[in-house]
């Protein structure tokens, strides 16, 4: 039971932030958001992302599959 909502957590957490990167997309195609041409900014945001869909991908898994 305790993994049932350890995994629900994970899959609302995950659609969280892909929710807050949609809305951050939309601000950029507006011209509203800039983005900054570092690098490592964009090379930890990718790995974080990755993470988050990889966690997603796992609850939903080991949710439906188990």
């Amino acid at each position: 039971m305790i993994k049932i909502f350890f995994y629900l957590s994970l899959i609302i957490l995950g659609m969280f932030v892909m929710r807050f990167g949609i809305i951050q997309i939309r601000q950029y195609k507006q011209g509203k958001t800039k983005i900054k041409k570092k690098i490592p900014e964009q090379i930890a945001f990718a790995i974080f992302f990755i993470i988050i869909l990889g966690l997603i991908i796992y609850s939903i898994n080991s949710l439906l599959f188990n």
